[in-house]
């Protein structure tokens, strides 16, 4: 409620609206002078009017000050608030995604004046134009030989996987570029063409921009500096029906494991084996601990995540609390699990003092960690040569997902298999498989009754 003090013939209305970022109370005044010849009584009751309506006003400006930026909003968001929730990673890549598609379009806008129709129009833009980093190639690829490539990985934080881009034809962004370019003492255009600029988002991405954006203006919300948050209602644009997500389907996968003794390190190819057989994120498998497994019960625990920031790896804890699991092992999988352990006992004998130990199930050639874009890139340059559907290698996840389903193994199992929150989670991501399950079903019992009955 505002307060309302008489003085004189005037009326002074002073509205409370919290607390400010800097810790401090905000208030708003005004001054009501009632019209010539009203009584007082008259008088209190249209200044009481007044201050009703001042105060709804004054909610729907910004706690602050009513000139309050975004690029302000979004500074004190990541600086106090998302520094605290998001994981390294997350905070990262969404910090990278206001950055570079955001701020350029609303940065220089005060809050009060960002509405759904503001938003609107900057999911439209970038949809239509907002392809603003500009893509480069290598002019030679014998630049990046492959004695080049992992000293360069460490000199400048960029992962193997991305150097192998640029070394088969590939592409990166300008900001890796230059730092190609400064680790080997040239100038960016020296060793690179720029091959693409402008043009649309894709509207995957797009939906990243708003899922990070969304959580600015929601804490702003919560503390009281505006009134709703304006990307609640608004739409995102769409390129059409959206293609449905492939998946292996049981005979793929059949012969993908057929296939898999073509890959570059025996490593990889137990690897891939069990992240198809346990249906366990790459990064989990990746950061997997031989103190977490225990061959003898046939089961491991998932305990770690492992992700790479700044050029360094780091370990941290599994997607969510429901990621914290036990996985039962088949039996395929303890067998190549003890292979998995001969070879990299017998491999630290014959390296060494180089071997770096982690603890860690699958490693790199010197017991360091393995990065997931370099088990990607080998894994899809193993499917293409075969001829296999575009799959990325977190999809042989939602390959053991659909298998289960099909063998009939009861969601909430999969639901806690996998780690997901519950299993309203399983059944959304994979509607599809459940529907297509459920007319398996329907035409099983239609045959073993035939027509009788009807």
């Amino acid at each position: 409620m505002p307060s309302i003090n008489k003085r004189g013939n005037t009326y002074r209305i002073m509205v409370s609206l919290g607390y400010g970022l800097d810790g401090k109370q905000i208030r708003k005044t005004t001054t009501f002078t009632p019209p010539e010849g009203v009584t007082e009584g008259k008088g209190e009751k249209l200044a009481k009017a007044y201050a009703y309506e001042f105060e709804k006003h004054c909610q729907g400006m910004t706690n602050l000050n009513e000139n309050l930026k975004f690029s302000e909003l979004q500074k004190w968001y990541y600086e106090e608030i998302a520094i605290h929730k998001l994981k390294p990673t997350t905070y990262a890549a969404n910090r990278y995604l206001m950055d570079l598609y955001v701020m350029p379009f609303i940065g220089h806008l005060r809050i009060k004046d960002i509405n759904t129709a503001k938003i609107d129009r900057l999911f439209n833009e970038l949809f239509t134009n907002g392809r603003l980093a500009e893509s480069y190639r290598l002019k030679d690829v014998d630049t990046l030989g492959w004695g080049v490539r992992r000293p360069l990985s460490r000199r400048t934080g960029l992962c193997m996987g991305t150097l192998q881009t640029l070394g088969t034809g590939g592409t990166v962004t300008k900001r890796k570029a230059e730092k190609i370019a400064q680790a080997l003492g040239k100038n960016l255009g020296e060793l690179f063409v720029m091959v693409n600029s402008g043009g649309g988002l894709q509207v995957g991405t797009i939906k990243r921009i708003r899922t990070a954006l969304s959580p600015i203006f929601s804490t702003a919300v919560k503390k009281e500096l505006i009134v709703k948050n304006p990307v609640t209602n608004a739409t995102t644009p769409s390129s059409g029906e959206e293609k449905q997500k492939e998946f292996l389907d049981a005979d793929q996968c059949r012969a993908l494991l057929e296939v898999l003794d073509e890959l570059v390190s025996p490593q990889l190819t137990k690897l891939i084996r069990m992240l198809l057989f346990t249906g366990m994120r790459v990064n989990e498998l990746t950061a997997l601990h031989w103190k977490d497994v225990d061959l003898d019960k046939a089961q491991l625990s998932v305990k770690h995540n492992l992700y790479r920031l700044g050029g360094e790896y780091h370990v941290t804890t599994p997607k969510t609390k429901s990621s914290v699991r036990c996985i039962a092992l088949p039996p395929q999988v303890v067998q190549l699990l003890k292979e998995q352990r001969e070879w990299q006992e017998q491999r630290k004998i014959e390296v060494g003092d180089k071997w770096v130990e982690k603890g860690v199930v699958f490693t790199g050639m010197f017991g360091n960690y393995i990065n997931n874009n370099y088990i990607n890139l080998q894994f899809k340059r193993l499917l293409e040569r075969h001829d296999f559907p575009d799959v990325h290698i977190h999809d042989l996840r939602h390959a053991n997902a659909s298998l289960l389903i099909n063998m009939g193994v009861p969601v909430k199992v999969i639901s806690e298999h996998l780690g997901h929150r519950d299993t309203k989670t399983t059944e959304n991501i994979y509607a599809h498989i459940f529907n297509e399950t459920l007319e398996k079903a329907s035409d099983a019992i239609s045959k073993a009754l035939g027509d009788v009955g009807i």
